[in-house]
C-alpha cells in the first residue's frame, strides 16, 4: 500500500504540487497575519478623536475645531454666517484598556455671528495629559480604512455603500476602532491626540 501511495505521487507529480502549492500559500499568509497579533502588544494609550454630527437646528450655530496646546485639549469655537450649515463637531475618546470608543462632554456656547471666538478647555480631560502626534509613544499610528458594507445583494444591483473607520496599527497588527453607533457620527473622523498621563504599560 505504502509502496503505491509513493508510485502514485511519482506519477502525479505535478498534479500534487498543484493541489498542495495553493494551500501552502494561504497558510503561509494566515500565519503571517496572525504573527503581528502574538509579538505585538495591544495598544497602551487613549486615543481622542474629532468627529461630525448630524446638523441640529437646536444646537448653536457654530463651528468647533479642537487642538491641543500645553498638553491641555482645547475647543475654539467661532460664530457662523446665518446662511451657513456647520456640522456640530464631538470629540470622542478611545480607551486602550477597553476597546471602547465614548463621548466626551463639554459645553458649546451660543455665539452671536459678530461675536469673536472663543476657546474653552474640555474639562472632562482636566488632569490628562495629551500629545498631538501622529504616532503614540508605543508605536501606535491612526490609518483610514474603507470597506463595503452592503453585502451580495448590494453587489449584485449596484447599491454599494462604503463605510468609512478608522483603526490602530503597528507593525502589521491592526486594531480597528469601532464608533458605539455609526448613525450618530459622520465622516471625517480625525485624531485628535494620545493620551498619555499613567497610559503606557
Amino acid at each position: 500500500m505504502a509502496q503505491g501511495g509513493r508510485r502514485f505521487l511519482r506519477d502525479n507529480a505535478f498534479l500534487v504540487a498543484a493541489v498542495a502549492l495553493p494551500v501552502i500559500v494561504v497558510a503561509f499568509f494566515l500565519l503571517a497575519s496572525a504573527v503581528p497579533r502574538w509579538l505585538v502588544p495591544p495598544p497602551a494609550y487613549d486615543l481622542l478623536l474629532r468627529a461630525a454630527r448630524p446638523y441640529d437646528q437646536g444646537r448653536p450655530r457654530v463651528s468647533v475645531e479642537f487642538k491641543v496646546r500645553d498638553g491641555r485639549v482645547e475647543a475654539v469655537v467661532r460664530p457662523v454666517a446665518a446662511a451657513a450649515y456647520p456640522q456640530p463637531a464631538t470629540l470622542l475618546l478611545f480607551e486602550h484598556e477597553t476597546m471602547n470608543v465614548r463621548e466626551v462632554p463639554f459645553d458649546v456656547p451660543d455665539l452671536a455671528e459678530s461675536d469673536p471666538p472663543r476657546t474653552i478647555v474640555i474639562e472632562a480631560l482636566a488632569g490628562r495629559q495629551v500629545l498631538a502626534q501622529t504616532q503614540a509613544p508605543d508605536g501606535y499610528v491612526v490609518e483610514p480604512r474603507t470597506h463595503r458594507g452592503s453585502g451580495i445583494v448590494g453587489d449584485l444591483f449596484g447599491m454599494n455603500r462604503y463605510d468609512y473607520g478608522l483603526a490602530l496599527v503597528n507593525k502589521g497588527r491592526v486594531v480597528p476602532i469601532t464608533l458605539a453607533s455609526t448613525d450618530h457620527y459622520y465622516s471625517p473622523v480625525s485624531a485628535v491626540g494620545w493620551v498619555v498621563d499613567g497610559g503606557g504599560r
